[in-house]
């Protein structure tokens, strides 16, 4: 393992997370979304995006996610921590069938007061000892399972347990394999009650990989081609704060199909304005993505949908911003879908729409939609405004 970890090139994979909860011991678990993310290993920390964003988050996954349970280290850092660190203390276990195949077991301990392991409830935060197993093949000496368990958390913490299993496999990254994880359970239970249950499945890695040419030679006079005068480089448009922009959605979203991850598009429904000048015509594109789709149950059936906009299409190029949903759409059957998710909705508060825009995070919006009706159609009229520098 040593060997194999430490000629491992950075990398990244697309992450595909399917979150299962449960609100009691004696219930069982029930899906709640499912996230779609790139997560890279480079030197010995792993990164994490949104799926087809143009570059790495610059915050940590659970800030990236925003809610529910998360956890990292699956990628790659537990297997580092376990067998490079020199931590961890190994006991054989004998011969074993797993899945078919003979393996040898081992456990392993990891002592807290030499351990990295973070665990993390809202504000609450603990580094724990750890323990765990792992499974080798007999005749490869792959490392086929490999078992993480957080050891006495504090009470403070509110986490009765948390458990991680990854599985392992050959995966071919340009001209040579390497021992990846395939996919990993992590499972949560707090003190409370409440329990999820992440399963991650690993696919697509690629190797970060750059390639540039340079060349220095010059033809004589009479062989230069004459080249066309360059066009000037556009400007970088910068969106001010407070700036309104009224979209019309242009992607359907299917509640039952869609993922946390996914693109979504929407055009400016008016001319962009700042005082009297025109930023961007109507009809332009606004890039974004679903930041959470969850189903819930209270007070009837339905979804939580977050969405994220920050890139305009101009004639100029693209722009980057950043801006929060303040209102949505008060048509008629929007209308009715509030007053049977808020017995409190009035008719007067149509305008605002304020129980299908009930939190307002930086950047997002999060729509309430009753799960009756599992599709938002293009069409969905809201109003952005920026909040200036990113």
């Amino acid at each position: 393992m040593r060997e194999a970890l430490s000629r491992l090139p950075d990398h990244v994979c697309l992450q595909t997370v399917y979150r299962h909860r449960s609100l009691a011991l004696e219930k069982p678990f029930q899906p709640l979304d499912t996230l779609k993310l790139e997560v890279g290993l480079a030197g010995n920390k792993e990164i994490f995006a949104w799926r087809d964003a143009r570059r790495f988050a610059e915050k940590d996954l659970p800030d990236l996610v925003g809610s529910g349970a998360i956890g990292t280290g699956n990628f790659g850092l537990h297997a580092r921590s376990v067998f490079l660190a020199g931590s961890a203390e190994y006991a054989y276990r004998g011969e074993v069938d797993l899945d078919s195949r003979r393996a040898f077991l081992y456990d392993y301990e990891v002592p807290q007061e030499q351990s990295r392991y973070h665990v993390r409830l809202g504000n609450r935060e603990a580094i724990v000892g750890y323990t765990g197993s792992f499974w080798v093949d007999r005749e490869t000496l792959d490392l086929i399972r490999l078992e993480v368990r957080a050891e006495d958390i504090p009470d403070v913490i509110g986490l009765a347990h948390v458990t991680d299993v990854m599985d392992y496999q050959r995966v071919a990254i340009g001209p040579s394999e390497f021992l990846l994880p395939r996919s990993s359970v992590l499972t949560l239970a707090a003190a409370s009650g409440e329990r999820n249950r992440n399963r991650t499945e690993f696919s697509g890695c690629r190797q970060f990989v750059g390639e540039a040419s340079v060349r220095f030679e010059e033809a004589p006079p009479s062989e230069r081609p004459v080249e066309p005068e360059a066009a000037p480089e556009p400007a970088l448009l910068r969106l001010p704060a407070r700036l309104v922009l009224d979209l019309s959605l242009a992607t359907e979203i299917e509640m039952e199909t869609a993922a946390a991850g996914d693109p979504v598009r929407a055009l400016l429904a008016r001319p962009l304005r700042h005082g009297d000048r025109i930023l961007a015509p109507e009809g332009a594109a606004v890039l974004g993505r679903l930041v959470r789709v969850e189903k819930h149950a209270h007070p009837v059936d339905h979804y939580q949908i977050g969405l994220q906009f920050d890139t305009l299409e101009t004639g100029g190029g693209r722009t980057e911003f950043l801006a929060t949903l303040e209102e949505v759409s008060s048509a008629a059957g929007l209308m009715r879908q509030a007053k049977r998710l808020d017995p409190t909705f009035k008719k007067q508060r149509q305008a605002r729409m304020q129980i299908l825009v009930r939190e307002h995070p930086r950047g997002q919006g999060v729509l309430h939609w009753e799960a009756k009706h599992a599709r938002i159609r293009p069409g969905l009229r809201m109003k952005w405004v920026t909040e200036g520098e990113r």
